[in-house]
């Protein structure tokens, strides 16, 4: 199995309703991302069957059992996108703290990067395009990226007392968190929906 870069869209619970899913379904498809078919159990379902399942799952505040029956987590889907050959869309409950859930993309992280630091521009320029557009959706608080063997993101709130985001190679933060933010070790470019997207200095674009 290969090693997977992800992008991240943080939430919050507390703008929870009926319709989160649906929403974010909205936002994906304007963005570009294609469904192709469910992931594994949910490999014969349609992306409405999808939806309506994850969403009933987080109303429920679902996490799943350590002995549990990964059939009854929450489903995933794989989409079709600037010619990556892979994009798996999946919920995480509760992540990464207690009140959040996440949306995440996995691609092989060979398609995105070199190495730590350096990453393949055509690709991150596709993701920053996808980014930018998902960014729209009002209930987004961060958007984080990160490589399979680097932690988890950045909680908002952590952001927000000072902590810096995952961006491997960017992340997407609100106006009013750059505002807040040491921001000397980054390069910016704000984006529509009072985003700022930052690239650490560090990171080499080949």
């Amino acid at each position: 199995m290969p090693a997977y870069f992800s992008m991240i869209m943080e939430f919050s619970r507390a703008e929870l309703d009926f319709d989160n899913m649906k929403e974010l379904n909205a936002y994906i498809k304007y963005a570009g991302l294609v469904f192709k078919g469910g992931v594994g159990h949910a490999k014969d379902d349609t992306v409405e069957d999808i939806i309506d399942w994850n969403q009933h799952k987080l109303e429920e505040d679902f996490e799943l059992g350590y002995d549990e029956d990964s059939s009854n987590d929450y489903k995933q889907m794989c989409f079709s996108f600037g010619g990556f050959s892979e994009i798996r869309g999946y919920i995480m409950n509760e992540d990464p703290i207690r009140g959040e859930y996440t949306f995440n993309l996995l691609i092989p992280e060979d398609e995105v990067a070199e190495d730590s630091k350096t990453y393949k521009k055509e690709a991150v320029d596709k993701l920053k395009e996808l980014a930018s557009l998902l960014w729209i959706l009002p209930k987004t608080r961060t958007i984080q990226t990160k490589l399979e063997l680097r932690e988890g993101i950045v909680p908002e709130m952590d952001i927000r007392d000072g902590a810096e985001p995952s961006a491997c190679p960017f992340a997407i933060v609100s106006e009013k968190q750059f505002g807040r933010m040491d921001t000397a070790d980054y390069t910016a470019e704000h984006i529509n929906a009072g985003g700022v997207i930052l690239i650490p200095n560090w990171v080499k674009l080949v």
